[in-house]
């Protein structure tokens, strides 16, 4: 099945939202990152870590070395989403199941728990109302 596109990019942008980068600087990056590629694992994955860094910063995510720190997470976020790691991640959306979502997540470099329950919080439907 796989993850959407929209997810893809939620993670990737998540995975930016980090080392006091807020949520809302990186989600206003997204138009970038899609333009760019840098959402798609496969065209990620052909990258070295010094090519995504300055792929990043073309794509308005410009933050010195931290730029280089985040670029091998990101990597492995593509591989864990490449090789069908993360796609439970969908199954647990849909039951709501948090504590099932974050642990999957935080299996991968560079989310734990604080990336982990951003993403739950980006990525989780909207709770009913009553």
């Amino acid at each position: 099945m796989g993850l959407s596109k929209a997810q893809c990019l939620e993670l990737v942008v998540t995975a930016l939202a980090t080392y006091s980068y807020s949520l809302e600087k990186a989600w206003g990056l997204r138009d970038s990152l899609q333009s760019a590629g840098l959402c798609e694992p496969a065209k990620v994955l052909k990258m070295d870590e010094q090519t995504l860094g300055n792929s990043l910063k073309t794509a308005g995510y410009d933050r010195g070395g931290i730029t280089y720190i985040i670029a091998p997470r990101l990597l492995e976020l593509m591989g864990a989403i490449q090789t069908g790691t993360l796609d439970a991640l969908e199954k647990h959306l849909k039951s709501r199941d948090e504590k099932a979502f974050r642990s999957l997540l935080e299996t991968v470099k560079g989310f734990g728990p604080t990336a982990s329950k951003l993403a739950w919080e980006l990525m989780s439907p909207a709770k009913p109302t009553s």
